[in-house]
This record gives structure tokens, sequence and C-alpha cells, in this order.
């Protein structure tokens, strides 16, 4: 009982809240746990449903009111009473400066971490001189705002060679719709027709109901499911639809751990220390060039001392240092 006792006592609780975002989330829940001294509560918001087209106009002139006011509650009913040696809000443009406030109140250390920026989100800025420590994956927002630069991470490693998926695709990328970038990967999709070189480009999107080149489809597919599409392709295709965004997507560190090449219209990349021509190929997407020879040739390790830095171990060491 004097054992049970000592171990609760120095247990330490981490709140974690964020919208589903493919699975990224319970990567970091799953780090948190290999450490038997925290126990962490968190939170996946479920998209608000409006229940009739009035209230979806109410919500409009309320200035999304009634979505803060869908989230507090739902927060509440989890929370209770309960104070937080951490607490972490991913997306807190979907949450109240009232609900913000108030989990302030219930912690040590009030954090948040972008990974869009913040000209995507604006309402992020109005929130920002709430939080103890801001992290973002944008180097420019860092510059400008003041944050703290962190990247995203490597969540999964390159599997024993006992049990590789063998190569299906020489390229392989999926993303939710966007005008501009669709343009991108037809025209990267008709590149690789022409060089013989088998792909799979799958695009999210209600509206286009099939195409030739793409795969589209109309539910988002698991996290699990996307690495098993990686495993089985030779080289990532990571297409910014907005230039002026520079961090790196997690398609990058996906392909990282699973020692795979990367091909990107992202030129920023460059400035990174894992850079090397060899596993990234930079492209223009008004004249796009994928050489034979980079898809052929063989992926060369990122040395181990740089590799560590993108690990999601480093990542939960830095965001929750204070109880780690």
């Amino acid at each position: 009982y004097l054992i049970d006792k000592k171990l609760i006592f120095h247990m330490k609780k981490v709140l974690i809240i964020a919208p589903k975002h493919m699975g990224y989330i319970e990567k970091i829940i799953e780090e948190l746990n290999r450490h038997k001294n925290i126990e962490i509560t968190d939170i996946h918001i479920p998209k608000y449903k409006y229940p009739n087209l009035k209230s979806k106009i109410k919500n409009f002139f309320l200035r999304n009111e009634l979505k803060f006011e869908y989230c507090e509650k739902y927060i509440k009913n989890i929370i209770t009473d309960q104070t937080f040696d951490i607490i972490l809000v991913i997306r807190p443009d979907l949450l109240s400066i009232k609900t913000l406030e108030e989990l302030k109140s219930r912690t040590k250390y009030f954090k948040t971490y972008f990974f869009d920026g913040v000209n995507r989100f604006k309402r992020k800025l109005q929130r920002a001189p709430l939080f103890d420590e801001i992290f973002s994956f944008e180097p420019e927002d860092c510059k400008e705002f003041g944050f703290q630069f962190i990247t995203n991470f490597i969540y999964e490693e390159k599997p024993e060679q006992s049990i590789f998926e063998p190569i299906k695709y020489s390229v392989f990328t999926i993303s939710s719709y966007n005008k501009k970038r669709f343009e991108t990967l037809l025209k990267v999709a008709e590149l690789l027709k022409e060089q013989n070189q088998a792909h799979k480009i799958i695009v999210m999107n209600n509206k286009i109901e099939s195409h030739n080149l793409i795969e589209i489809i109309k539910e988002p597919i698991t996290l699990d499911e996307t690495k098993l599409l990686l495993k089985q392709s030779n080289c990532m295709l990571d297409i910014a639809p907005i230039q002026k965004h520079k961090g790196l997507t997690f398609r990058v560190f996906e392909a990282m751990g699973l020692h795979k090449k990367i091909i990107t219209n992202n030129p920023d990349i460059a400035n990174y220390d894992f850079y090397n021509p060899q596993n990234i190929l930079i492209i223009n997407e008004n004249n796009i060039d994928i050489p034979n020879s980079f898809l052929s040739s063989e992926y060369q390790s990122v040395p181990d001392e740089i590799y560590q830095k993108y690990t999601i171990q480093t990542w939960v060491k830095t965001m929750f240092k204070e109880v780690l």
C-alpha cells in the first residue's frame, strides 16, 4: 500500500486537446505512455454537426459561438474539476478565449503547437498571449512572432528486413483536394506515366467522381493504411498548395523514418541538416523533371546524430520537458 501511494504521489498529469488529425496525436500519447509516471487525458474534439440550417446561419452571424459552446461543454464533461501539470492544445483557434482562460487556470504549464501557418488560421494570433509556450513548425512564423521552432516528427521507423513490404510503386502520395495542388499532381502523374513508372496518387474529394491517373477517395484512410502504401513505394511525393508555407509536413518525416525518398515542391527543405540530393528531389511545378536515375538509385541513410533530432522521442521530451 505504501509503494502504491508513493507512485501516485509522483504521477504527473498531462492533458492534450486536439481535433482528430489522422492519428498523429495518438502517436504522441503512445510515446508519453512509455513513461510510467505520467497520467494522460486526451480529448479529441469531434467535428460539430449543425442540427439544422437555421443553426448554421446563426453560428455564422455569432462568429462561431455555437461551435465554441459545444467545445466548451465537451471538454468540461471530461475534465470535470481536475488540474494538470501540462496542458497542450492543438488548434487553439477552435476554442473560445473563455475556454482557453479556464484551461490555463487549471495547469502549471499551458502550451500550444501549430502545425499550420498562422496565415491559414488567423484566430491563433488572438489566442497566443494566453500560452506560456508556443511551438510552431513554420520557420517564418517563429521569426515574425517569436514562437519556438520545432518540426513535425518521425513516428514510424524502418522495419526489420524480414518484414519489408514488396515494392509496388515508384511514387506514392495522399492528400486532400486543393485546385492548385491537384493540377501539379496531375502533371506529375502524366510524367510518371510517360516514364512507365508505377505510381499511386490519392486525393480525397467529394465532388470529383473519378480520374484515370489519380485515385479519388471520399473518406480519409487511416495512418496505418498510409504507412503500408509508403512501405510499398520507393518515394513519397509531397506537394504543398501554398508556397508561402515553408514548414515541413509529416510526409517528409514519414519518408525519413521508413528510409524512403521524397519529391517535394518546398525548396526550404534544402536548409535542413538531413538534406541529401540523393534522397530528396526538389521540383518546380511549372517545369517538372523527375529523373529515372533519382527513382532507381539507392536511399542513403541519414546519419544517426541528425536522424535522432527528428524522432517522436525527441519531440515529446522537448514538448513535455517539465514532467519527463
